[in-house]
């Protein structure tokens, strides 16, 4: 029988303040006393997220003449070699991100853990390269070193830290995409994630906690693929009509185990383990400085244990929305703001860990200076009666629901490099119950 994974993370990494829809690379960073903080940054082995079709990152942009400090990344052009292969459709990127996080009280234990992952891989504009229009291949891949401040020292559901994984080195996107009519349809094929495509709002990508990521009545119950691992999966959009769009995809039933001797192709499917599917519609609309509307939802048909018996049975579906506003334009303001709003509900709750999950939060960038941005958010995650009384059953101490507030702060200092300050107060964390503050900050570096 599948049991559903309890602690995912999704790297939801997001671009400081960038106006294109990419949802990769720059995301949270921390700082505590800088020297510190940059030797283990420069010292221990890395991560990133992932997420990223050809069309919608660069992570080495065209040659940049000027100071290094103006460049797109820290180590230039490379004598003009890196523009010459992007005019070829080849685009080679690596970047780093290290953090540490500090449970300063309740929780297990005070505590604190250092983290980092190096991601790295290519991108391939088949247009260019071999004259296949409109189609683009992607492969990356990340090592990650570096210690669990929810497992050993919180005792939280909702990862502290959507960085952490227990995977080392694993190969993530591995994929073919194809666009037809200026994409408003395209569909791609391969080793994919859920949460790159489904239950994303831009806006909640700020923050550090996993739960801003993949939403838990998604990661919680399910093991379908989401970072830190890929699985076989094809999924197909389109726009029927302007500012419309309709997505539906379907993938392996279980990613794997996070765990380090798994290299990315752990995965399986059929069976027992089954397939998950999704689907979402969505509406861009005009309101103050526009918005977007989710609606979807996913039914996994893998073998989940029954909370109530013990027995097995097949099946477990949610359903989600998601709202994303933008209310000011740092363009016509002094800065921008924008709200986010999500949630879900299973009517599974038999077989469900997580029964329902809310969260919401405003962001402002341009606050202090250009391209900052700085974040308070809020979620709640409500667990099963079923699953609860399993677990007390069985002698574990579990709360109901589990709270998380986030205050966020994120700069570049180079067009390369950026740091973010956090702070999270953990309220009921699921496993220790005692309320936990977290401090920490996060740094990336773009190569």
């Amino acid at each position: 029988m599948l049991k559903k994974h309890t602690k995912h993370n999704h790297r939801s990494i997001k671009p400081i303040r960038q106006k294109s829809p990419s949802r990769l690379v720059f995301q949270n960073s921390y700082l505590l006393g800088s020297a510190c903080f940059l030797a283990t940054l420069f010292s221990a082995q890395a991560e990133t997220l992932i997420e990223h079709p050809v069309t919608e990152r660069r992570l080495f942009g065209d040659a940049l003449g000027g100071d290094w400090h103006d460049t797109p990344n820290l180590t230039g052009d490379w004598g003009g070699l890196l523009s010459s292969l992007e005019d070829r459709g080849l685009v080679p990127y690596a970047a780093y991100v290290g953090e540490f996080m500090d449970n300063a009280s309740g929780g297990s234990d005070e505590g604190s853990a250092f983290g980092g992952l190096l991601d790295f891989g290519l991108e391939a504009d088949l247009e260019k390269l071999v004259g296949w229009e409109g189609g683009s291949f992607l492969i990356n891949a990340f090592y990650f070193k570096g210690n669990d401040v929810s497992g050993d020292h919180v005792g939280d559901f909702n990862a502290v830290s959507n960085l952490y994984t227990d995977t080392e080195f694993n190969v993530f996107n591995i994929y073919l995409r194809q666009s037809f009519d200026g994409d408003r349809l395209w569909f791609k094929g391969g080793q994919i994630a859920v949460d790159d495509d489904f239950m994303v709002s831009e806006s909640s990508l700020l923050f550090i906690n996993a739960s801003f990521g993949p939403l838990p009545v998604q990661s919680g119950n399910i093991a379908a693929p989401i970072y830190s691992l890929a699985a076989p999966g094809a999924l197909v959009y389109i726009e029927p009509v302007k500012d419309w769009y309709l997505q539906g995809a379907v993938y392996a039933g279980d990613a794997g185990p996070a765990q380090s001797d798994n290299q990315g192709f752990d995965w399986r499917t059929g069976g027992a383990t089954g397939w998950a599917w999704f689907g979402e519609v969505g509406h861009n609309y005009d309101l103050l400085e526009g918005g977007v509307i989710k609606l979807g939802g996913y039914y996994a048909s893998s073998e989940f244990t029954n909370f109530t018996d013990g027995n097995t049975e097949r099946g477990l579906g949610a359903f989600y929305a998601v709202l994303d506003q933008r209310v000011l334009s740092s363009e016509t303001s002094s800065f921008g703001m924008s709200f986010f709003l999500r949630g879900g509900v299973t009517p599974d709750d038999e077989v469900a860990t997580v029964e329902a999950y809310l969260d919401g939060g405003v962001v402002f960038d341009n606050v202090l200076m250009d391209n900052d941005a700085l974040g308070f958010a809020f979620s709640q995650t409500w667990f099963g009666d079923d699953y609860q009384n399993d677990a007390r059953a069985g002698g574990d101490d579990v709360s109901s629901s589990e709270i998380v507030l986030e205050a966020t702060y994120q700069f570049k200092v180079t067009e390369w490099f950026a740091v973010q300050p956090d702070l999270q107060y953990i309220i009921d964390p699921h496993f220790s119950m005692d309320n936990a503050l977290v401090v920490g900050a996060r740094a990336v570096i773009i190569f």
